[in-house]
């Protein structure tokens, strides 16, 4: 008897490429953990993922991916991710929080 699982998939949502932040070295590493890591925001505490709500649109450079867990906190086109749960670890030692996802397109140059 075979079982199956399903989950509850929330996006699309999209990272753009920028500098010490969104980098060729930082996409390689996040497909290879299917992670999305975040540092605290530029006046916030906690560390937390940040993205931009909607697909990756025509042009832009950037990843686009599915959460297995609802933000915490939308707001407008800013997405966020700052509380524990199944899908989302806070890592305090380091800082970070890091959301599991499912990328779907890839518009970034992976060579160097």
């Amino acid at each position: 008897m075979a079982s199956s699982q399903t989950r509850t998939v929330f996006g699309p949502f999209h990272r753009l490429v920028a500098p010490e932040v969104q980098d060729t070295e930082t996409v390689i590493k996040q497909l290879l953990s299917g992670e999305i890591w975040g540092r605290p925001a530029r006046w916030g505490h906690s560390p937390t993922v940040k993205a931009y709500a909607g697909a990756l649109t025509p042009g832009e450079t950037g990843i686009e991916f599915w959460s297995f867990q609802r933000p915490a906190s939308p707001h407008a086109h800013r997405v966020y991710w700052r509380t524990s749960g199944r899908f989302v670890t806070i890592d305090h030692s380091n800082d970070v929080a890091k959301l599991q996802v499912a990328f779907v397109r890839i518009t970034q140059d992976l060579l160097p």
